[in-house]
């Protein structure tokens, strides 16, 4: 009989499931930034089929029953943890029901793609339309995990992202920073007051100009083009993988973006 094969089982079934995101990020990334606009709706079906997939292993019953079991297993530090972190996100999916993930997914697919074009022709009303189908689902999602968990339909979100963490906490922390942290902002400004240039470069930037920029910016900060890329896309963010990081940035002639957040998904976890 295999030692810990309660965990064993767990560890084949969670990497499985972190390869299915690593697809994920990746087929995000490429809608956000290479693929044509009539690839949209059938990427945004396929993103949603690997969601519901994966919401599928991860709530299935033979998952919990392991996790059960591995309670009483010998199991040292890491895996300890690591069946911890297992144990929350089986208990985080479990909350939702399949249609509400598949649902989510396309919403926001839809949302995002239509965005593209309606942003430069300031179509805020069409906009508008899509977003309230997104935070009509969001809506639902939370009020699905506050009644689960007996907490208001923030601290319910909040917890997805910042396990523990509640409104309350956050209130004494924030207020405890309102306390000194303007006045030191202020203090800090004063004292470097002439040494302060408040003069920005006038545009209009060329943007192969702004290309090689960034390239030139991400190598100064170390960026690893090898386990990464920088392209273009209608809105900056950063995904990809620990592995494969894959940053994107607008580029327009009267601004320059920024691309420092590439360092969120490159400091990430990684599989052991």
């Amino acid at each position: 009989m295999a030692e810990n094969k309660n965990y064993q089982q767990l560890t084949h079934t969670f990497q499985r499931l972190s390869r299915f995101s690593h697809l994920g990020a990746i087929a995000g990334w490429d809608m956000f930034a290479m693929m044509p606009p009539g690839g949209s709706a059938a990427r945004g079906a396929a993103l949603a089929e690997l969601g519901v997939l994966q919401h599928q292993i991860l709530t299935d019953k033979s998952v919990a029953q392991a996790l059960h079991n591995a309670l009483q297993e010998d199991l040292n530090d890491v895996e300890q943890a690591n069946l911890r972190e297992m144990t929350r996100q089986h208990a985080q999916a479990a909350l939702l029901p399949e249609s509400l993930v598949e649902a989510k997914s396309l919403a926001g697919s839809r949302c995002e793609h239509a965005w593209r074009s309606q942003r430069p022709a300031n179509d805020w009303e069409g906009f508008a339309d899509n977003l309230r189908e997104v935070v009509k689902l969001s809506r639902q999602e939370a009020a699905l995990r506050a009644e689960a968990k007996g907490c208001s339909p923030y601290d319910a979100l909040l917890d997805i992202f910042e396990p523990d963490m509640t409104s309350a906490r956050l209130d004494v922390l924030f207020a405890d920073l309102k306390s000194w942290l303007p006045s030191l902002a202020w203090r800090t400004w004063l004292r470097n007051r002439p040494s302060i240039r408040s003069s920005a470069p006038q545009g209009p930037f060329p943007i192969a100009d702004q290309r090689e920029l960034g390239w030139k910016r991400c190598a100064c900060w170390a960026f690893d083009f090898n386990a990464g890329r920088l392209d273009i896309s209608a809105h900056p963010f950063c995904g990809g993988v620990p592995q494969d990081v894959r940053i994107t940035t607008p580029l327009q002639r009267r601004r320059s973006a920024e691309r420092a957040v590439w360092r969120y998904p490159r400091n990430g976890p990684r599989p052991l």
